[in-house]
């Protein structure tokens, strides 16, 4: 009896994890949608304005915004220096829009004791404006990591050069 039990008490153990890792998931694209959407984020230069992307980006027309964290690795021209790293906890955010309509959240959070970080410490996560998910932090990036590796990065981002 002891024998056949094994197989089923393993198989429990494995879908208690599965739907722990799920949850842990689930809670991380909740709280990056509620601080995408923080009033303490500053835009971009500290200006509002909506930048048209270049150079093949897939985001489109788009205001960024940063949290205080991130917004003080930038210099006087609102760029992160060639070769610098934002700092652990910044939280930069991407609004697409389409016309004057808010579409969608695209974020990067830097965060090293996540389990879902990718290369640079990042979690990556895109969400529509109701909150509704696009593209999961448990993905860990690999659809963004391509493009914001390539051409002249700091830290994986390309807003400061794409514009």
């Amino acid at each position: 009896m002891i024998k056949h039990s094994a197989p089923l008490i393993l198989l429990g153990f494995s879908i208690f994890l599965i739907h722990c890792k799920k949850r842990k998931e689930e809670q991380l694209n909740e709280s990056l949608y509620d601080e995408s959407m923080s009033s303490s984020l500053v835009f971009y230069k500290g200006v509002d304005s909506t930048y048209t992307a270049a150079g093949g980006s897939p985001h489109g027309p788009f205001k960024l915004k940063f949290n205080t964290t991130a917004s003080a690795a930038l210099t006087d021209n609102g760029r992160l220096p060639a070769g610098s790293s934002f700092p652990q906890g910044s939280l930069i955010v991407k609004e697409l829009y389409s016309g004057n309509l808010l579409t969608t959240y695209v974020v990067m959070k830097k965060d090293k004791e996540s389990r879902f970080r990718s290369e640079g410490d990042w979690v990556w996560g895109e969400y529509k404006a109701d909150g509704s998910l696009i593209y999961s932090a448990g993905n860990k990036g690999m659809s963004c990591i391509p493009c914001h590796t390539s051409g002249s990065v700091r830290d994986y981002t390309r807003s400061f050069d794409l514009h």
